[in-house]
């Protein structure tokens, strides 16, 4: 793992609107990464700055892939900004909480009920709906060690899954990925899809293990893929390599627009989603997944967190914002039973201080609960109440849990990986958390959420063999054939009835001259094609 080691940096830097220039630089730093990211270029700024080697980074390669029999999903919502865990999930009864925050403290009577000491915020009606089913876990005061209360240093803390006083390059998520997908350079579907946030966290060890897009309608306008550049006729300099670097990042986006495309195509949302920041996301996810996309983890965002100065009516808002569009994302998936493999889960860089300041906001702080919402969880809560009197040095409220301890439980007790490739992907073991039942195996959508498709053949090129796999909506006679150039058939691969369904098979390309064939499916009432390139 690409990492180094170093004294933490203070942590009080930026925390709060007193501190003048140091809160202003944070921001000036949080928001240029923003900016980049937007542009697509936050990942590749270390290459440019630094001059590094472009291409592969030091650390590990998976010697094999390690693929759990799982078809589930994970969609991480990233509230940016550090949200007031003390005002989401509220220890009413607290009289240090009420003492403490005059203004913005939430009565009983206010709150919607998880136990006699904890109540949701208001404007979560419809997860607390959700909670009482048994569909909500909420892990209380989560955090990490010598906390960082930097926007810039903390989110990075979080999305590359390092320790306070260690920079990591990469991202968890891209590591696990890599784990389970190899380095992604045979893929023909991104392994992981990001629609805004401020950091991209499909950065694995040796690839970039996904595709991130600003926004729903820059997703949608991308999906019918692009232009490749060249990687090849470049200056044979560093700065030549470096264009080679960003040209192979830019390939990699437009080289999933296929699949992106007939994700998006093949597929509507059931339901109207709320207009606002974070349900055109949702609502773009919900399409890839009932269009047969492949993605394994989804990461959305919604901004706005920030809540230094009249908190009590923009965190209400963002809360509404956030339990509607959950609301809406998984009554169109329940529409036929795609909510079953997907599970929901928050994070944010840092929660808030337990004091209200003179704005009747609050600045930032520790630890916070995380939301994880799906039928998949074992709902309730996980941790205590929050510990009021036994503050760290800052006066904040110490972590119970340590966030990857979150993440180990995502990906053994979710995606199913053994211990050993768990710690692989976070560098070392964390304990998880009891937040799911058996270990997950594959479960066969509804037919009703079928819809014949012939996907990208991978690996392409290939040698050897290679694979295909489609979807067909109901049980069918199909035709598997490989054709060239002219449309003569070079291979019978199967003439056969096939259940409704998804289906990978393997195609014999022995024999067979180098060059350029189609792979081409065909039933009584279609005829699909894609094309393959055989090596030698």
């Amino acid at each position: 793992m690409c990492h180094s080691t170093s004294p933490s940096p203070a942590p009080r830097v930026g925390r709060s609107l007193e501190e003048g220039a140091a809160h202003t630089e944070d921001h000036a730093r949080w928001s240029r990464r923003r900016f980049l990211t937007t542009l697509g270029l936050a990942g590749l700024g270390g290459a440019w700055a630094l001059g590094a080697a472009p291409g592969v980074l030091a650390g590990r390669t998976p010697a094999g892939l390690v693929l759990p029999d799982t078809d589930r999903v994970l969609v991480l919502i990233q509230l940016e900004g550090g949200n007031d865990g003390l005002n989401t999930v509220v220890p009413f009864r607290n009289d240090i909480y009420h003492r403490y925050r005059p203004s913005l403290g939430l009565r009983s009577s206010q709150t919607l009920g998880l136990s006699d000491e904890l109540g949701l915020h208001p404007s979560f009606g419809p997860l607390h709906r959700r909670f009482q089913d048994g569909h909500v876990a909420i892990v209380q005061n989560v955090g990490y060690a010598e906390p960082n209360l930097s926007h810039f240093r903390s989110t990075d803390i979080w999305v590359s899954g390092s320790d306070a006083n260690e920079t990591l390059a990469t991202g968890w998520a891209g590591r696990a990925l890599e784990v389970t997908h190899g380095t992604g350079a045979d893929n023909d579907q991104p392994p992981g899809v990001q629609v805004g946030g401020s950091r991209q966290l499909f950065k694995g060890d040796t690839n970039r293990m996904g595709v991130s897009f600003e926004s729903a309608e820059v997703l949608e306008r991308l999906a019918d893929g692009g232009a490749r550049y060249d990687t090849v006729n470049v200056p044979q300099a560093t700065y030549g390599q470096e264009v080679a670097y960003v040209r192979t990042m830019a390939n990699r986006t437009f080289r999933y627009g296929k699949a992106l495309q007939a994700a998006i195509d093949g597929s509507r949302n059931r339901v109207e989603y709320p207009d606002n920041d974070l349900g055109p996301q949702l609502a773009s996810v919900a399409r890839l997944i009932r269009g047969g996309l492949t993605s394994r983890i989804y990461v959305v965002s919604l901004d706005g967190f920030d809540t230094h100065a009249a908190q009590e009516e923009e965190h209400a808002y963002l809360l509404d914002i956030l339990a509607t569009s959950i609301e809406a994302f998984l009554t169109d998936l329940e529409a036929d039973g795609l909510d079953e493999r997907v599970l929901l889960m928050t994070f944010s860089e840092f929660g808030r201080t337990l004091a209200e300041n003179e704005a009747q906001g609050t600045d930032h702080a520790s630890a916070a609960p995380q939301f994880l919402i799906g039928r998949g969880v074992q709902g309730g809560l996980v941790g205590g109440v929050p510990d009021l009197v036994n503050l760290n040095p800052l006066g904040d409220l110490r972590h119970e849990y340590d966030f990857r301890q979150v993440y180990a439980s995502v990906l053994s007790g979710w995606f199913g990986l053994a211990e050993a490739d768990t710690a692989t992907a976070l560098g070392r073991s964390f304990e998880p958390l009891p937040l799911f039942g058996r270990t997950p195996t594959s479960r066969p959508p509804s037919p009703a959420s079928f819809r014949t498709s012939l996907q990208p053949v991978y690996p392409n090129p290939a040698r050897g063999q290679a694979r295909v796999p489609f979807t067909l909506a109901q049980a069918q006679r199909v035709r598997l054939s490989l054709v060239d150039l002219t449309g003569r058939r070079v291979r019978w691969v199967f003439d056969e009835v096939r259940s409704a369904g998804r289906h990978d098979v393997s195609v014999d390309l022995s024999g067979l001259a180098a060059g350029t064939y189609f792979v081409r499916l065909a039933t009584e009432k279609e005829r699909l094609t894609t094309r393959l390139a055989v090596v030698r």
